[in-house]
């Protein structure tokens, strides 16, 4: 390893232990450190109470699901061994045994139901409640075997219990309800391998190896997510020395941080970049012809060639290529700004109009100049789209009470229909602003079918009304792109998800 580099990151890791020191955190054993950057801080310590991935990457080393992805994107055993359907209605797990909370804490079938039991409850107001709300109920077997119990055959179950459904991280039953929740939101409990060290909000997250983890310990004894929201300053700390892993680098950076002591990693997403356009308020949005219009008007190839380096994927709909359902025969509406004019037309407004356009900006790659681009091909077609870019607290509360309006840039991920249509387009959920009683019954009914042959018909028919209705603009699946110390050996997850049990430094 470079003696220079070796040197920083044990002075960012002096600097941590200084700051432990002085308000009385436990001092860590200085056995080398890994420091993530990424755009924001941590909202919540507490899984089921963020819907926020750069929050889920921080808490993902701290707890553990029942199922996890390995390195081909395979969903496997993670604290559950194996599964089954003793009958349709009925998902039986059995659980790893001799795993321990890192308060002790015994984990087994009491720890999971009550994680999710917590999670569902109304009254707790989960943000990934649509996720796991097919769940009906978990019932304790024995000491450690649960069954999940859903009201229809729910196909989709596997991808709900794997930890990018972020309420399916098992939380201590004990801890988790001390302080009415506040405990675990600020301090938090898991079965993962790191533990948690201190977290000093908008500056960093202090992690330490756990020695103990179930699946070995990890080789890395200290990892420090600092949140660094410019760009610039991510990879000048990177070529500094004092980050190891830079998130969300821009494509036009890739060539000059593959060489010296950095490098880059590229993998393909599964996550969705799209606009949601809301037809639930009085707005020439709830015309189909005018959402229509919106599709025509942009210029996506042109976009993703532009501002993604041509490293993303185009997307016909509002659903990932690699995902279940996905047809490569489905052809996204073209770019045709006359017919936009002409539908626009058609739909009464010749001279266009103004609507709003909100979105956060740098949450996700280049999200920020994706939606001025969107807008700047709007105004070419008569629409005065007023952007509005919300802080991330400010996007969270405004989501919290159904408050996007007229054209917004959500971003979301799923590997199946059931996780991304369902939640976006079923009327009346939390995270849908559409709706269209004959996609409901279709998205129903692929919800509660086992038969992937007779689900792939459903969402075939889905597919045709989505189309049609346009509640989206689908736009791309983008690439995901870090930049990495050269001595680290990491390889990225395609679900977002920053996962370091098997990250380890080069001699």
């Amino acid at each position: 390893m470079d003696t220079m580099r070796h040197f920083l990151r044990r002075g960012a890791l002096a600097a941590a232990l200084a700051t432990s020191a002085m308000t009385g955190m436990p001092v860590l054993a200085q056995q080398g450190e890994l420091v993530v950057a990424q755009q924001i801080d941590a909202y919540s310590m507490d899984p089921a109470k963020h819907s926020a991935f750069p929050t889920a990457n921080i808490l993902f080393q701290i707890y553990d699901a029942l199922l996890t992805q390995n390195e081909n994107g395979e969903i496997v055993g993670a604290l559950a061994t194996s599964w089954s359907n003793p009958d349709d209605l009925t998902w039986r797990f059995k659980l790893r045994e001799d795993v321990t909370f890192h308060n002790g804490e015994p984990f087994n079938a009491q720890a999971v139901k009550y994680t999710f039991d917590r999670a569902l409850d109304p009254d707790f107001k989960a943000p990934y409640y649509s996720r796991i709300s097919a769940i009906k109920g978990v019932e304790i077997v024995d000491e450690y075997t649960v069954d999940f119990k859903t009201e229809k055959p729910f196909p989709t179950m596997l991808l709900t219990l794997y930890e990018a459904s972020f309420p399916a991280l098992i939380v201590p039953p004990a801890y988790a309800a001390e302080e009415d929740g506040a405990k675990i939101a600020a301090t938090p409990v898991g079965t993962g391998p790191y533990t948690f060290v201190e977290w000093l909000k908008d500056e960093r997250v202090v992690l330490k190896a756990n020695p103990d983890y179930w699946g070995g310990a990890p080789a890395i004894d200290t990892v420090i997510f600092r949140p660094i929201k410019e760009t610039r300053t991510r990879i000048a700390e990177l070529k500094s020395g004092g980050v190891s892993i830079a998130a969300d680098i821009p494509p036009e950076d890739v060539p000059a941080l593959e060489s010296g002591d950095t490098k880059v990693a590229i993998v393909p997403s599964d996550f969705l970049y799209f606009f949601m356009l809301d037809t639930t308020r009085e707005t020439p949005l709830q015309d189909k012809r005018v959402r229509q219009a919106i599709n025509h008007a942009i210029d996506v190839d042109a976009i993703q060639e532009a501002l993604l380096g041509g490293l993303g994927q185009r997307i016909a709909l509002t659903l990932p290529t690699n995902a279940f359902g996905y047809d490569e025969s489905w052809e996204p509406y073209a770019y045709d700004p006359e017919k936009a004019k002409e539908l626009l037309t058609e739909a009464g407004y010749p001279d266009g109009f103004s609507i709003k356009m909100m979105s956060r900006k740098g949450r996700f790659l280049k999200d920020a100049e994706i939606v001025q681009a969107a807008a700047g091909f709007l105004q070419q077609v008569g629409i005065n789209a007023e952007v509005e870019f919300l802080e991330p607290g400010v996007w969270g509360q405004v989501s919290e009470k159904k408050g996007r309006e007229g054209i917004v840039f959500p971003g979301w991920s799923g590997r199946d229909p059931n996780l991304v249509w369902f939640p976006i387009l079923k009327s009346g959920l939390y995270q849908s602003y559409f709706s269209n009683t004959e996609l409901d019954a279709l998205l129903d009914a692929g919800a509660a079918t086992l038969d992937p042959e007779e689900r792939l018909d459903i969402y075939g028919k889905a597919a045709a009304i989505i189309k049609e209705e346009a509640p989206h603009v689908p736009l791309i699946q983008p690439p995901l792109i870090y930049a990495l110390d050269a001595n680290l050996e990491w390889t990225p997850r395609g679900d977002g998800m920053i996962d370091l049990r098997h990250a380890e430094f080069a001699d």
